[in-house]
């Protein structure tokens, strides 16, 4: 299957549940809006790529109520979503399509919340959005660095080798972009006036399956999955409570990167 495809299963799937669960990528959006407050007053015509169940997009028509938005998503059922949530609302067009690869129009600012780390040509896209800015246009993005779950990379690992298997399976965090990557890819693309902010949040959890249901419910599941078997899952679960747990809980470290550009 399409990478893209398994990306947006996994979120469809769990449409009706990703608010309960997307703690962190609420605190990403709010960190993204308080750094773009002055961009977003000027702008016009505003894109926001995944804009999944709508948070953010909620976000902006409250900020900016005379902005025009153009709010789009891989999956239709998330953009239906995201349109019960705002309800009727003549300044704001959803489509459904591949912001990564979205270039029409023209923009004053685009924006996106915890959705570029999924990116299969993060610099393509980043070249494309240069070109369908204004002038004076701004791109602001969240996006989650390769820090991310490193505590659930590590007990697999240590799992794995408990039960001397030749590789864990991969989690989708290790291939994600750091923070020197993004900034030489804005560079790249043509954005000399670049912000970059990063900062470790800490989730916790009262245990690891807790955990892991989390990730279920939220969509954010390896797009390339390989299947655990009992015996793998119950040495990740032992792995990790054993080396992480404190003070009652299990964490989940975010690495979250967020990025203002100007050309």
């Amino acid at each position: 299957m399409d990478i893209k495809q398994s990306i947006r299963r996994n979120f469809a799937r769990r449409a009706e549940s990703y608010d309960r669960y997307a703690g962190v990528q609420r605190l990403m959006a709010r960190g993204l809006l308080d750094r773009v407050q002055e961009e977003l007053a000027l702008s016009r015509r505003i894109l926001e790529v995944g804009c999944g169940t709508g948070y953010l997009t909620a976000s902006l028509r409250r900020g900016h109520p005379r902005g025009r938005i153009v709010a789009l998503d891989l999956d239709a059922a998330l953009i239906e979503q995201a349109r019960r949530r705002l309800g009727p609302d003549a300044r704001v067009s959803w489509l459904v399509a591949d912001g990564e690869f979205f270039s029409r129009g023209d923009f004053d600012l685009i924006i996106s919340n915890a959705a570029f780390q999924w990116f299969t040509n993060p610099g393509g896209a980043l070249q494309a959005y240069a070109q369908a800015l204004s002038p004076q246009g701004c791109l602001a993005f969240s996006t989650l660095g390769p820090r991310t779950f490193g505590e659930l990379d590590a007990s697999l690992h240590q799992a794995a080798a408990c039960l001397n298997l030749t590789a864990p399976p991969a989690i989708a965090a290790r291939e994600f972009l750091n923070y020197r990557h993004w900034e030489d890819l804005l560079a790249l693309a043509g954005f000399s006036q670049v912000r970059l902010t990063r900062q470790i949040i800490t989730a916790d959890f009262p245990n690891v399956p807790e955990f892991l249901r989390a990730l279920k419910a939220m969509g954010a599941t390896n797009p390339r999955p390989r299947p655990f078997s009992p015996r793998l899952l119950n040495a990740l679960i032992q792995a990790y409570e054993a080396r992480f747990r404190t003070n009652g809980s299990v964490p989940a470290t975010y690495e979250v990167i967020w990025a203002i550009a100007r050309k």
